[in-house]
């Protein structure tokens, strides 16, 4: 779909890339800072083998410095946490806040692992990074792809993108050949035709936390983070 990022190709191996939908950060601050490392380490521990996208694993399971020692596990949770926002955060090239107005299925959802949609959204915010469009009407149309494990049948793009509500996205720059056509990644298939802001796949890209944001505008506490959350190296 796009040269930004990395290909919709089908292995078998563990998909981190589920981290990045609204849906999963609606679960429990206690079970996000652990979903990420287990998906990891099962790619090393697990006998079964899963299907799913081809998507860039991080570099290493982040670790605490020995200076974090005496701060408390909380402390470390949260770290470890902002430590994979900051990760998405230098990645994406685009980043903005906005009030989500339609989420739209371009793909018929029952025949695909991976439809493409359409989402707008108003009250558009540029963070970093610029839109496709250099429009006056602070709107943002941005084609989408996401993983279903499974089946996507009776999930729709609504589900991750309610309208009306307020988010951060984490976007890439709009490269289809045609930057007025969007194309399905499996079948190539023009699934529509107009206005195209950005763009995000499933691997990278996508919902960003109301605390991904203040990262963003405090360049202090990033540094800091870093410091006490720096990549585990191999050994």
């Amino acid at each position: 779909m796009s040269n930004a990022r990395p290909p919709s190709s089908f292995v078998e191996k563990v998909d981190p890339a589920v981290l990045c939908s609204p849906e999963n950060w609606k679960t429990s601050r206690h079970m996000r800072v652990v979903i990420l490392p287990l998906l990891l380490l099962s790619l090393l521990a697990s006998p079964r083998r899963v299907e799913a996208l081809d998507c860039p694993i991080p570099p290493g399971i982040w670790s605490q410095s020995a200076a974090s020692d005496e701060v408390s596990a909380e402390q470390k949770r949260r770290n470890s946490e902002d430590r994979w926002s900051i990760y998405r955060l230098e990645r994406a090239p685009i980043i903005f806040r906005g009030r989500v107005v339609s989420a739209r299925d371009l793909s018929d959802i029952s025949k695909t692992n991976i439809p493409t949609s359409l989402l707008i959204f108003d009250r558009v915010e540029i963070l970093k990074g610029r839109l496709f469009t250099a429009a006056r009407d602070r709107k943002a149309f941005v084609i989408s792809e996401r993983w279903c494990d499974g089946s996507c049948a009776g999930r729709k793009a609504t589900a991750d993108w309610l309208p009306g509500k307020f988010v951060g996205v984490a976007a890439y720059p709009n490269t289809f050949a045609d930057p007025s056509k969007a194309a399905e990644a499996t079948t190539k298939r023009v699934v529509y035709r107009g206005r195209i802001d950005a763009m995000f796949g499933p691997c990278d890209g996508g919902f960003l936390s109301e605390r991904a944001l203040e990262l963003l505008a405090n360049p202090d506490e990033v540094a800091r983070i870093k410091r006490e959350v720096a990549p585990r190296r191999a050994h």
